[in-house]
């Protein structure tokens, strides 16, 4: 996901799927606050709990106040997480 497809989820409450440092599979329900370039890392999901980089982020769904869900992003080669 780019800088500018990224920046349409300012605001918004998004369930997000990503892989972390070590390969795993990371999940939060957050808003994201902002999005952001940083020298020498790329590009940055500002939220609630962490900052999240656009390069390993593979899911993301848009969460609605009428409790509907939205798809904005899935990567081409994302294994879909398990349901619960």
């Amino acid at each position: 996901m780019g800088i500018t497809d990224a920046k349409k989820l300012i605001y918004k409450t998004c369930d997000i799927h990503w892989i972390d440092r070590r390969g795993n599979m990371m999940h939060t329900v957050s808003k994201v606050y902002d999005v952001t370039f940083v020298p020498l890392y790329g590009g940055y999901l500002i939220v609630d709990t962490e900052d999240i980089r656009l390069d390993k982020v593979s899911m993301v769904t848009i969460l609605e106040e009428d409790g509907s869900a939205i798809p904005f992003y899935v990567k081409e080669e994302t294994p879909m997480p398990l349901a619960a």
